[in-house]
């Protein structure tokens, strides 16, 4: 199987409404070999507040957003879609990527009408690299070179650590030489760490993920919170039934025994307390599995030997009401959210039926005056939204006036906050953002930044006016 590194450079950071302005992508065989490359970018979409902060980091100009030369969204995504159709199966890799460029991914396939699910479906696999240099600092912390913070803390950001061993990073915060960058610390993991290499790529697949946690009575799970590595040895004690891919499972360095007495709410307050005896863990996003034997010291308690976690687990796995229970009170700890009102929330409400997705198919291969029919027949009230919301978006002409004024009207408010629910960045937002941003800019940055903000307030007055 070959490999697919990629990444994209966006709007911002909330991954349910910023958009990708750029996506790069190199396809390499197993043994980390250039195979292809691809490069795309694309025009800013009319409900989308490109963040300062970001147009700072990347350098995109504000020319750059309505460049006509460029290809719209829509246009990006059905290009980006058929390449990576093009190199499937193939596991896709990013730094980050499962946390934050997967999600970026998906929205555009969504809101493109697209299934969203590429990168996991039909063959296709996904890990992180960052999360294997975060593996690297806990098993083989002489692999190489992590730079640190002012209070000694390791710093996991690309643009520190490919340079702090030995990547020449002229192209920092450009998708194709983050890419590049991703790939040169992935040769180098290769190279000097091979178990952890091998076990990331064993463990990209969900399948390998649920035979190991069903298989091995306890093993070592690692992540990081807050920038800050945890370990811990855990048993798996059961399958989430509403969520296939989900699993539970109990932090042995909390003796199963203590929980025996308590009722109902005090379990649950034990729950909720750190260390946390009972976890989820995501058998389709790469989690860092180790063998029990390998497990930092720390992870077994000042007290507790191996044979000692071991004979906590055959207590769990023989006693199934207990795992029951463990299991339902951890549930009723689980936030509960309202549904939402905007459609890029809706991703997840559920899976497009086989009906919805052969006319899925059917809209982008139509000519743009025949698509309007079709999206009047999806079942799902989600894809009839966004079918109608990108006949608005490339070809207006073809909506009653009614409609495109009433989407004038929707970009309008969404642009200034005037929604329900706003979990977005607005233009009144970004632009007191940039007053603050150009009173401390440097030379360098200040042609940039004042472009951003003659272009925003631009745009403001423009809504103000279809808002009305």
């Amino acid at each position: 199987m070959s490999l697919v590194f990629y990444d994209t450079e966006t709007t911002g950071t909330k991954t349910f409404f910023d958009q990708i302005l750029q996506f790069a992508a190199i396809r390499t065989d197993a043994d980390l070999n250039e195979i292809d490359r691809f490069e795309i970018r694309c025009r800013l979409l009319p409900n989308v507040v490109p963040a300062p902060g970001a147009m700072r980091v990347t350098g995109v100009r504000a020319a750059q957003l309505t460049d006509p030369s460029f290809p719209s969204h829509y246009e990006m995504v059905r290009a980006i879609r058929a390449k990576l159709l093009s190199w499937s199966p193939s596991l896709f890799i990013g730094w980050n990527s499962i946390e934050f460029d997967e999600d970026l991914v998906r929205q555009a396939l969504y809101k493109t009408l697209h299934n969203p699910y590429l990168t996991n479906r039909d063959g296709n696999t996904r890990s992180d690299v960052m999360r294997i240099v975060q593996a690297c600092s806990i098993f083989a912390p002489d692999a190489m070179t992590f730079p640190t913070g002012d209070k000694g803390q390791r710093i996991f950001k690309l643009d520190k650590i490919a340079p702090a061993n030995g990547f020449k990073h002229d192209k920092a915060h450009d998708a194709m030489g983050d890419v590049e960058a991703t790939i040169f610390l992935s040769r180098l993991i290769m190279a000097k760490a091979p178990d952890i290499w091998s076990s990331f790529m064993r463990f990209s697949t969900k399948a390998a993920v649920v035979d190991y946690i069903t298989e091995e009575p306890i093993f070592c799970v690692s992540d990081f919170y807050y920038g800050k590595p945890h370990s811990c040895i855990v048993t798996t004690i059961g399958q989430n039934q509403d969520n296939k891919a989900e699993w539970y499972i109990y932090d042995l360095s909390v003796h199963p025994e203590s929980l025996l007495a308590l009722s109902d709410a005090q379990l649950a307050a034990r729950l909720d307390k750190s260390p946390k005896p009972v976890r989820r863990l995501k058998s389709n996003a790469a989690p860092m599995l180790f063998s029990a034997e390998d497990a930092p010291e720390i992870c077994k308690g000042r007290d507790n030997g191996l044979d000692e976690l071991q004979r906590r687990a055959e207590m769990l796995q023989k006693d199934a009401p207990l795992r029951e229970r463990l299991i339902s009170v951890f549930e009723t700890l689980k936030e509960d959210y309202a549904p939402s009102p905007h459609v890029e929330k809706q991703i997840y409400d559920g899976f497009t039926e086989k009906p919805d997705e052969k006319l899925m198919d059917a809209f982008h291969e139509a000519e743009w005056p025949k698509r309007y029919a079709i999206v009047e027949k999806f079942q799902d009230p989600r894809l009839r939204k966004i079918g109608t919301q990108l006949i608005y978006l490339e070809r207006p002409e073809l909506l009653d006036e009614a409609i495109c004024q009433e989407h004038h009207k929707a970009a309008a408010k969404r642009l200034l906050g005037q929604d329900e629910d706003v979990s977005w960045l607005t233009l009144p937002e970004a632009l007191k953002e940039l007053q603050t941003m150009l009173a401390a800019a440097s030379e360098m940055e200040l042609e940039l930044l004042q472009e951003h903000d003659r272009y925003l307030r631009g745009l403001h007055e423009q809504a103000l006016k279809y808002a009305k």
